[in-house]
């Protein structure tokens, strides 16, 4: 910690330094020290939606849920012309167990007006909403428009999301038989699909498949470039990944990687399906 504090005269400017020491305490078991390294992010851009939305990401994946939804407030306040802050904070709320508030947020982002460079997240946005209500009992529905209440179970969701706006990110998902599932093959021979791909805003970008065959899936993202005016700071992208998505037994996984230079294409990860219980 002392050495933390040395170097923050020196890099306390930079937003990445706070989420390298923020990860570090978080991978050495101390959440407190790491949300509250995280936290300086808000003092140095209070009302920069950017590293707002890299705090609250954070927060999220540090289980500091309350505080989370507070950022996300905040950014659907400075942004509310961008579906997606109505989607984080939705997604924030969720994971807070507020699922009342969590649908009524996400479902702004299905009815609202949004700009046509936003793709497909009003119906990636209702395939959370779809989740949460085939999860969770007594939620009320009785506002959503019924030709969109769809009981659809999938195997496996990965859904792509980054916090820097006029970004294209294209999310590659590769199945067990080696087929790979991207914006220029949207169906796979195995059933995995993939949704719009945005070339401008935030994502999200989905890919999901049905019926899982088991073996490993590859996920990777692929970094076009980006338009945006302000590269002083990198790049975070979300990927969370779910099995038995949208069924009692959901799990889901969260990743957040920050991209410092274009690279054509990164690594995400891979994980392995065992059954189809």
């Amino acid at each position: 910690i002392e050495t933390y504090h040395k170097l923050k005269k020196e890099y306390g400017q930079t937003p990445s330094f706070y989420a390298d020491v923020a990860d570090y305490f978080f991978k050495k078991g101390n959440k407190e020290q790491a949300i509250l390294v995280i936290s300086n992010l808000a003092e140095l851009g209070l009302d920069d939606p950017q590293l707002l939305r890299m705090l609250g990401y954070k927060l999220s994946s540090y289980g500091a849920k309350k505080e989370a939804v507070q950022v996300f407030r905040k950014v659907a306040e400075l942004r509310e012309e961008e579906p997606q802050s109505f989607r984080d904070l939705g997604l924030a709320l969720a994971d807070d167990a507020q699922y009342n508030e969590a649908v009524k947020t996400l479902y702004k982002v299905v009815t609202g007006m949004w700009s046509s460079r936003f793709g497909d997240v009003q119906l990636v946005t209702m395939n959370d909403i779809n989740s949460l209500i085939a999860r969770h009992k007594g939620i009320n529905t009785s506002y959503i428009d019924k030709r969109l209440l769809k009981k659809e179970p999938v195997d496996v969701r990965v859904v792509l999301s980054w916090d820097t706006d006029n970004c294209d990110m294209d999310l590659w998902v590769t199945d067990p038989k080696g087929e790979k599932c991207y914006c220029q093959n949207t169906i796979t021979y195995l059933g995995g699909k993939i949704s719009d791909d945005v070339t401008e805003g935030y994502g999200p970008e989905e890919f999901m498949i049905k019926k899982a065959m088991k073996g490993q899936y590859k996920v990777q993202v692929n970094y076009y470039g980006s338009n945006s005016q302000k590269q002083l700071m990198p790049v975070s992208l979300r990927i969370t990944f779910y099995t038995h998505f949208g069924t009692p037994q959901q799990k889901q996984q969260e990743t957040t990687i920050r991209l410092n230079e274009e690279k054509d294409v990164i690594e995400v990860g891979a994980f392995q399906i065992t059954n189809n219980k």
